[in-house]
């Protein structure tokens, strides 16, 4: 590519993969090679950056799509529009990793002496009536129920 002889080999094969990526998905390929294309963009790099941050601070109540863009210095235009290319937005994200978070705990002995009330608060609700609600429309039984069930199996 007439580089120079002590170019980086390691960000010569980056740029060698970005050119073939490039004039695959120009020449309109179907298949695999333009979804492997898409995990290796700006935008995928982003959008990982931005799942990891969701997911360290999902616990926080006063988490928002803005204290994800001002985190990674973006704007929350961006990281909404990241979201919904993906499949899901902010919201429906961190309401499934709160849910599945709380879920984890009611199993877990190990939390037993906390209260219902304790594990949606450690996992991000503000209300336990909304918590409530949402974990038995997820899974289809209430909080308690569930405790109680895997205490019952133990």
């Amino acid at each position: 590519m007439g580089l120079k002889q002590d170019s980086d080999p390691a960000l010569d094969r980056r740029i060698e993969t970005m050119l073939v990526d490039l004039v695959a998905l120009a020449l309109g390929t179907r298949g695999d090679p333009p979804a492997i294309a898409a995990t290796r963009g700006l935008r995928a790099a982003r959008l990982h950056d931005v799942l990891a941050t969701i997911k360290s601070g999902f616990h926080d109540p006063e988490f928002s799509s803005q204290s994800v863009a001002q985190r990674l210095g973006l704007s929350r235009r961006y990281v909404n529009d990241l979201l919904a290319e993906s499949g899901s937005g902010f919201a429906e994200r961190v309401l499934e990793m709160r849910l599945h978070e709380a879920r984890v705990m009611l199993m877990d002995a190990a939390h037993d002496i906390l209260k219902v009330s304790e594990i949606a608060w450690t996992c991000g609700f503000n209300e336990v009536p909304y918590f409530n609600r949402r974990f038995r429309r997820r899974f289809g039984t209430t909080p308690t129920e569930l405790r109680e069930a895997s205490r019952r199996t133990k």
